[in-house]
């Protein structure tokens, strides 16, 4: 009887663990990170596993599929598919910091990002380091898994977004759940940009929010975002994110939380920082000033001056993995959502088979940590969403049935008025429409005025939206490929 009741209570604790997360939640199921180090959460513990051709010390991503078998995985320079070969097209991104040396690459080099319902494309998003003060700024990449026989090719690398950039880099599902946003931060100004990747692509328009702290100096700070994408942490500030809407606000100054590593627990009530190599602190994040919040700290660990423990990921077993610099065995925090010394901070306790952790472990989208994955829209102002505009970056009109037609999507416009340019500036389409409804609009087919399809590249749009006699024009870029 005993030996059932112990099942019983094993079975409802993997419930707790697994059975509420996030339907992509298997994505985060392979990591692979430091000197040829990887880890493998299939069987709901972590495996290490020792194939990977990755040697960084900061910059890492991988990503699997919705039934978590790895897909492909990256140093922010290189792209290696499942069968650990290098990629068509896979190699010069700009996440690693190679003119300055191979141990040098940003904090949160790389995210990689499934373009929602698709199984073929992923963006890759980069940020540049601290040694060139983030001039080569943050940039995408796109991986479409169709193409090499299902092992995946290059297709487009390395397209600004914007420049300086700081280190940090993080992403979430908006409200709805259908949609993802990418969030960078600009060096030299207090500006977060964040970027929505819907069924239809990336827009490369961002949404720009001038709060917090002007980054300059130390610009190698993470951006951590909580796994119900309320929450930012960064540099010395807690943050609200509107994950309708995609602004960031309502600062909370909290000096203590500006560490190497940060990371939310999945409830996302904890917020625990690694300081110094030495120190890891745990504060309570649902608090709304900074006196309560300096109140609520309580020291995970305090070790020797010499101790280098630094990056801190959430995983799906619901632990912080903690990167301990340079050893084959990493340290967990068992029991992140408890307080205090409740927490289980567990030394060592991975063995990585030989291979050397480093800084940093991969980049996720943290919804995929949530123990409450649900359409939470319902707690975002409504107001908030209106008079909306998303325009994607990449359509493809080869009459497969998907994404063949440049459209947007718009609410609260009446009117539009639009026009396509090649890149020598001739005009190749143009358009007006009366919008009936909000949603997508079906703009241009990759045919010009003349019903001639046009040949795969780079084109320019002008659209301009009108309401009440008030035009909001949106300008940019849109590959094509046929």
């Amino acid at each position: 009887m005993k030996k059932l009741v112990y099942i019983i209570l094993l079975t409802l604790s993997y419930c707790t663990t697994y059975c509420q997360k996030h339907p992509e939640a298997k994505r985060a199921n392979h990591w692979y990170f430091g000197n040829g180090a990887g880890l493998d959460f299939s069987s709901g513990i972590p495996v290490a596993v020792s194939n990977g051709q990755l040697d960084s010390w900061e910059s890492c991503a991988s990503i699997s599929d919705t039934s978590g078998n790895l897909l492909f995985y990256t140093d922010g320079d290189t792209i290696w598919d499942r069968n650990h070969n290098v990629m068509p097209n896979g190699t010069g991104l700009f996440g690693r910091c190679n003119p300055f040396g191979p141990n040098n690459s940003a904090t949160q080099g790389v995210i990689i990002i499934p373009q929602p319902k698709s199984d073929s494309i992923f963006y890759m998003f980069t940020v540049d380091c601290a040694e060139n003060l983030g001039a080569r700024g943050m940039n995408y990449s796109v991986v479409d898994l169709s193409l090499n026989g299902g092992f995946g090719d290059v297709f487009l690398k390395n397209q600004l977004l914007f420049a300086p950039s700081t280190e940090g880099m993080a992403a979430t599902m908006n409200c709805a759940r259908d949609s993802i946003w990418v969030i960078g931060h600009e060096y030299g100004t207090d500006a977060f940009y964040t970027y929505l990747i819907t069924e239809n692509g990336l827009n490369t328009i961002p949404v720009t929010s001038n709060v917090g702290t002007v980054i300059t100096g130390n610009a190698a700070l993470p951006i951590c975002i909580s796994p119900n994408g309320k929450k930012i942490s960064h540099a010395t500030e807690l943050l609200e994110f509107n994950f309708s809407n995609g602004q960031v606000n309502n600062e909370i100054f909290v000096p203590v939380i500006a560490g190497y590593g940060t990371s939310f627990s999945s409830n996302s009530k904890k917020l625990y920082s690694s300081i110094s190599g030495n120190l890891i602190l745990q504060i309570d994040a649902t608090l709304n000033n900074t006196t309560d919040i300096l109140n609520s700290i309580q020291y995970i660990y305090q070790g020797l001056s010499n101790d280098e423990y630094f990056g801190l990921q959430l995983a799906n077993d619901n632990k912080i993995y903690v990167a301990p610099q340079d050893t084959t065995k990493i340290t967990t925090i068992d029991f992140p959502n408890n307080n205090g010394a409740a927490v289980g901070f567990n030394p060592y306790s991975v063995d990585l088979n030989g291979k050397k952790c480093q800084f940093t472990f991969p980049s996720f989208v943290e919804s995929y940590f949530t123990n409450n994955y649900n359409n939470d829209c319902h707690s975002i102002n409504e107001s908030s969403t209106k008079d909306t505009v998303f325009v994607p970056s990449i359509f493809t009109p080869n009459n497969d049935g998907y994404n063949d037609v440049f459209n947007i999507k718009i609410s609260g416009y009446k009117n539009i008025d639009w026009k396509i340019y090649n890149r020598w500036g001739v005009l190749v389409k143009s358009g007006k429409l009366k919008v009936e409804n909000d949603g997508y609009i079906d703009l241009w087919d990759g045919r010009t005025n003349a019903a001639q399809k046009v040949t795969d590249g780079t084109y320019y749009y002008i659209v301009n939206l009108i309401k009440n006699k008030a035009t909001i024009t949106k300008k940019g870029y849109i590959q094509l490929f046929n």
